[in-house]
């Protein structure tokens, strides 16, 4: 069969022009077969790379890794990617990809023994996050082709040696499995810049340590995946960079109208950053009503950057005078535990009408008035939603192109606004002397909204932000507007050596906690929050005051 019939079965999905360009890449018989670099628009399928990898798997395991290893720093988005493999593998059982699933099976050292009366996949798929536990199926076998998916603290910390939740003896094994034979995509790399440099750092000291491109093992290869990449180039790395649209995917109609997708913004000032909720929701609440005035159909995003402004935004969205019901409103949050997050995501009626009509829990009816969804920065990422319009507070740049992304993904909207809603003095006033400060964060988004303002004008005082008018702005502008990067640790061969002594249990000399070489170190002095429940009062008088807390 050909690659289109193979990855339609595969997906449920023709594929893109990109997407058969990245299969033929993969296949072809060159060191360069792997790009360091995807940067692909939001909408276009990004986690399809998983199925290319498994079709390339398939015909030509020569040339792949073993393992696929997904990473994302949004839980949200490791269960959504979870459950877009977990499809893939339900196809594979079907009799047209019959061929490719042979061809996976004969990959396995261990004979498949039925489960439950079913075969077992040839594929095997694990998620590791903080509240999942490890299946084992990617470490059982490891001539299994095999899918995980996890944050950067589970998969980072298992490739330094020092797994969470992971037995001493185990740590090396871990590290093996996940370090060696693997293609690691990092999504949305730019959020976490120094676990994307660590990886680097990794790729260049397995080149060093071999002293040879090919080795005696299978290495680790590494693809950073993203819509707002933090670099365009990086002239130190060896293999081919890049990778992304080509003038034929530009030419294709389903791409033409995603990248093209209407989207007119609207620049709002305020007098102050204390007024922007207020005016977030009174511009949210006149998006959600048609033009006589009246409740419409419309699924409205709202993002705001502190927990604060969420809940002062719902509230006013919900007062009396509004009539708008409470629910008609939701709240995604970081904050938000995993059992209620799993489930506001696979079946609250307002959340659905922001999935894609595919993805929606056929048992839930969508609610048919206006929805508002306000969101912090845990919406922004790599979560599969749509929403009619959007209605924000200025961030960062490459903040913004993930929110803009979150609103007539696919570009099926012609009425689509975007409002973002800013204080005319960016920064924090002296309250000696007056004078306005502004932190590197601020800063930021100062250069963020003069950058807004070059976007084409389509009619007065609007801009065009469509993926396309945000892929032609400057370079160096668009950089410059990211959200500043955390300091970055350097590694160096002494360090790896250190973390890999796991046989040593005691605290060692020159051996430090993972944590800061995943994330970086940021420059915010950190906070602690104490939750106090009531009950410890009835122990407050333990003669062990130690044993009450």
């Amino acid at each position: 069969m050909s690659f289109n019939d193979d990855f339609q079965h595969l997906t449920g999905n023709p594929p893109f022009p990109w997407q058969r360009a990245l299969y033929q890449k993969f296949i072809s018989d060159s060191q360069d077969n792997i790009p360091a670099s995807c940067n692909l628009p939001t909408g276009l399928g990004k986690t399809s790379v998983v199925a290319i990898w498994l079709m390339a798997m398939a015909n030509r395991p020569d040339l792949m890794p073993r393992r696929l290893v997904y990473v994302v720093n949004r839980r949200t988005v490791v269960d959504q990617t979870t459950s877009e493999v977990e499809k893939y593998r339900t196809n594979l059982d079907s009799d047209a990809l019959k061929p490719m699933r042979v061809q996976l099976a004969g990959l396995c050292a261990l004979p498949f023994i039925e489960k439950d009366g079913k075969p077992v996949s040839p594929l095997a798929l694990s998620t590791l996050r903080g509240q999942f536990a490890d299946n084992r199926e990617w470490s059982a076998d490891p001539a299994r082709p095999a899918v995980i998916v996890g944050t950067v603290d589970m998969i980072g910390s298992r490739l330094l040696f020092s797994g969470y939740g992971v037995g001493f003896k185990g740590k090396p094994l871990h590290a093996g499995f996940l370090g060696q034979d693997v293609l690691l995509v990092h999504d949305e790399a730019h959020l976490e810049a120094a676990f994307q440099q660590l990886l680097t750092s990794i790729e260049d000291e397995q080149r060093v340590g071999e002293r040879s491109q090919n080795g005696p093992c299978p290495k680790l290869r590494v693809i950073e995946l993203s819509a707002t990449a933090r670099h365009e180039e990086n002239a130190t790395r060896e293999r081919v960079l890049n990778f992304g649209l080509t003038d034929e995917d530009r030419a294709d109609p389903k791409v033409k109208e995603r990248v093209e997708a209407t989207k007119v913004l609207k620049i709002v000032p305020v007098a102050d950053e204390k007024q922007s909720a207020e005016k977030i929701a009174e511009i949210a609440l006149d998006r959600g009503r048609d033009a006589g005035g009246q409740s419409s159909n419309a699924a409205v995003l709202i993002f705001v950057r502190t927990i604060k402004d969420v809940k002062s935004v719902c509230s006013r969205l919900t007062d009396r005078k509004t009539c708008v019901g409470v629910d008609q409103v939701r709240q995604l949050t970081g904050t938000m535990r995993g059992l209620e997050r799993d489930k506001f995501t696979k079946s609250d009626p307002v959340f659905m009408r922001f999935l894609p009509e595919k993805s929606r829990n056929t048992n839930i009816v969508p609610t048919s008035d206006a929805v508002y969804l306000v969101c912090t920065s845990a919406g922004e990422v790599g979560i599969d939603i749509s929403a009619d319009h959007l209605v924000c507070d200025l961030s960062p740049f490459d903040s913004m192109a993930q929110r803009f992304g979150r609103v007539n993904r696919y570009g099926r909207q012609p009425g689509t606004r975007i409002d973002v809603v800013h204080p005319q003095e960016i920064g924090k006033k002296d309250k000696k002397t007056g004078e306005l400060k502004a932190n590197a964060f601020d800063i930021s988004r100062r250069k963020t909204l003069v950058l807004l303002g070059t976007l084409p004008t389509v009619g007065e005082g609007c801009f065009d932000a469509s993926p396309s008018a945000l892929s032609n702005l400057s370079v160096t502008a668009r950089q410059e507007a990211f959200t500043p990067a955390p300091t970055i640790l350097p590694t160096s061969d002494i360090l790896f050596d250190a973390w890999s002594m796991t046989s040593i249990r005691e605290e060692m000399p020159g051996r430090p906690d993972v944590a800061p070489y995943l994330h970086g170190l940021a420059d915010d002095l950190p906070q602690t929050s104490i939750a106090w429940r009531s009950e410890l009062d009835l122990v407050a008088h333990d003669s062990n005051p130690t044993r009450a807390l």
